[in-house]
């Protein structure tokens, strides 16, 4: 029998090791003394793959959404109405309103009714997309310090329509668009500076170029578009922090307890456990929050309990291949049944 820390062999490939892994821990005897390199490399395939299948499974089931909320603008909007100097509703194009959308809220100001106090009044929503006589600004906000701080992009109409006219997907970058940081009342502020309805803007269109209408329905099919890259970023990103973190920690949580541990089981055997013991976590709670589930269930809190049951199993397991015990009562709890 190799000794404990060594190599046991090669591992399985990556996607046999996934499907062991999913059907219990038995694997985990087998592989334990393998590479921790190994095994952190195929976390991040893993986490590759779990954004991907996120992405899919997270547009295919708010698809639905995005398009009901598509026709509920065309009823209520009729259409953006986009020039090289302005952007408006083709409904009621002097009444300001607000929209509450799936991940996001629309706020329409214009001529000159936006004020700082009405945007994003009650704080909503933590995404949104502003559209002024100007421009349009998407943004998203986080609480720091107790003060809101934005990431936001600023476009101007006449970029936007020179985006829409061309006929081309065009990255928006390649017109003008920005992505910049703001404090809470300085996003407010250049909002009405850059897009005040005073502001004139660049027109090499002509004076009498010919507005692009589109409709809500054409606007949520580029959300949905936009909403699948969301979705595979935050979820890679996502998983790859906050799993890596619980990694790190459980790991050097079990190692210090080494005088608990069977003689000659390292610090990298305790790695090469727990980057494993993760593998089936992240599959259920990826899905599970892809699917809608985070309505009911975190994904931090559905992935820790998974995780934290299958690694004392895991870890159980292979302690007891190392050191096994001899007089084993036939009533005795045994990991291999798992």
């Amino acid at each position: 029998m190799p000794m404990p820390g060594t190599n046991t062999g090669s591992a399985p490939g990556f996607l046999t090791t996934t499907l062991r892994l999913c059907a219990g821990t038995k694997i985990i005897t087998e592989i334990y003394g393998s590479s921790p390199v190994r095994a952190v490399w195929r976390f991040i395939l893993l986490t590759i793959l779990c954004a991907i299948l996120a992405s899919v499974v997270g547009t295919f089931v708010q698809k639905g959404v995005f398009e009901r909320a598509g026709r509920n603008l065309d009823e209520e909007i009729g259409a953006f109405v986009v020039t090289p100097e302005s952007i408006s509703f083709q409904k009621d194009p002097d009444t300001p309103r607000r929209f509450k959308l799936p991940y996001i809220t629309l706020e329409y100001y214009p001529g000159d009714t936006f004020t700082s106090t009405d945007f994003n009044a009650g704080r909503t929503s933590e995404h949104g997309i502003v559209i002024l006589p100007g421009g349009i600004s998407s943004w998203a906000a986080i609480n720091w310090k107790g003060e809101d701080v934005f990431y936001a992009t600023l476009l101007p109409a006449s970029m936007l329509y020179a985006s829409l006219s061309s006929g081309e997907d065009t990255d928006l970058d390649h017109f003008g668009a920005h992505w910049e940081m703001f404090s809470g009342p300085g996003y407010s502020e250049t909002l009405k500076e850059e897009f005040a309805p005073e502001t004139k803007q660049k027109n090499s269109a002509g004076e009498d170029a010919p507005a692009v209408l589109v409709t809500g329905s054409q606007a949520a099919g580029f959300a949905v578009s936009m909403l699948t890259a969301i979705i595979l970023l935050t979820t890679f990103g996502r998983n790859l922090l906050t799993i890596g973190l619980i990694i790190l920690l459980v790991s050097l949580v079990q190692y210090l307890r080494a005088s608990t541990l069977p003689k000659g089981i390292v610090f990298r055997n305790v790695l090469t456990i727990m980057v494993y013991s993760t593998f089936p976590a992240q599959i259920a709670a990826t899905l599970f929050d892809a699917a809608g589930g985070d309505r009911f269930l975190s994904f931090q809190i559905l992935f820790v309990g998974i995780f934290f049951v299958y690694q004392l199993f895991a870890f159980r397991a292979v302690i007891r291949k190392v050191c096994p015990q001899i007089d084993r009562k036939d009533d005795d709890f045994d990991d291999s049944d798992f």
